[in-house]
């Protein structure tokens, strides 16, 4: 069955890959668009050397552990659930829960997107450049904490993904919690938490675990402890990772036994 999974993924994969100059304009379009941003960061950190505390390297840390996590994220669910509502809305989905196969693998496999390679080229590099200049060398055990460490940022961002759009089986359509609960919400991952009010600390650590994407798995590798909460935190992500991933999971089968046909 996981071989099945897999050939879906494969394909679907390599389909997008044919189709090389519409390939090459996106990857071109995003390349543009994350070095806008990382542009903009670098002029305003220029300007002020340090914010709350941290320098310009590690902040730039914190920006290759959100883009690397989202892109991971993104190449398999947002396809998934970026169309959700709409495949909700124009009955697109009773096809997928009438194939014998798990229908969330089913969706996550044959939507996933090429469309993230440069994403991770662009975050990699500023990672590994952001380390050298840091000082940060790598041994075999903070390697493998690195790998832990983004894979559970990138299970936190695709909950971020599910539980904004699940709820389309009840209210249709579910754009604007996606941008108010997920995407504006993961603009306060670019600057320390720690600059922040306690109240958006604890928002994004308990009730929306974002800053378990960087802020505390950042302050294991760069030696420092800050926010209001306990150093532990630092090693955590991995386990919240896995525990929203598998939350979000629950709320997507809640969902799919709330789903009716609209019969179009």
């Amino acid at each position: 069955m996981i071989g099945l999974y897999w050939a879906f993924a494969r394909i679907s994969f390599l389909t997008q890959l044919e189709y090389r100059g519409q390939y090459f304009m996106r990857m071109v379009a995003k390349i543009l668009g994350w070095s806008t941003g990382f542009i903009m960061l670098m002029v305003l950190l220029q300007k002020f050397r340090t914010v709350g505390g941290w320098s310009i390297y590690e902040i730039l840390l914190l920006y290759a552990f959100d883009v690397i996590s989202y892109s991971i994220a993104s190449t398999f669910c947002m396809g998934a659930f970026g169309k959700l509502p709409r495949m909700i809305r124009q009955g697109e989905l009773d096809g997928i829960l009438t194939k014998p196969v798990n229908p969330f693998v089913y969706l996550v496999s044959t939507k996933i997107s090429a469309g993230y390679t440069s994403n991770y080229v662009i975050a990699l590099g500023i990672m590994v450049f952001s380390l050298k200049k840091l000082g940060i060398s790598l041994n075999g055990f903070s390697l493998v904490w690195l790998i832990l460490d983004i894979i559970g940022a990138s299970f936190i961002q695709a909950a971020g993904f599910m539980v904004t759009t699940v709820p389309a089986f009840w209210l249709y359509k579910s754009d604007g919690l996606y941008r108010l609960f997920y995407k504006n919400l993961t603009d306060f991952l670019k600057y320390p938490l720690s600059i922040y009010h306690r109240g958006v600390q604890a928002l994004l650590t308990f009730l929306l675990p974002y800053a378990f994407i960087n802020f505390y798995p950042v302050q294991y590798f760069i030696h420092k402890q800050e926010g209001m909460f306990s150093s532990y935190f630092q090693y955590l992500t991995p386990i919240v990772g896995i525990v929203t991933f598998l939350g979000a999971y629950c709320f997507w089968l809640k969902g799919l036994r709330a789903y009716k046909s609209t019969g179009s």
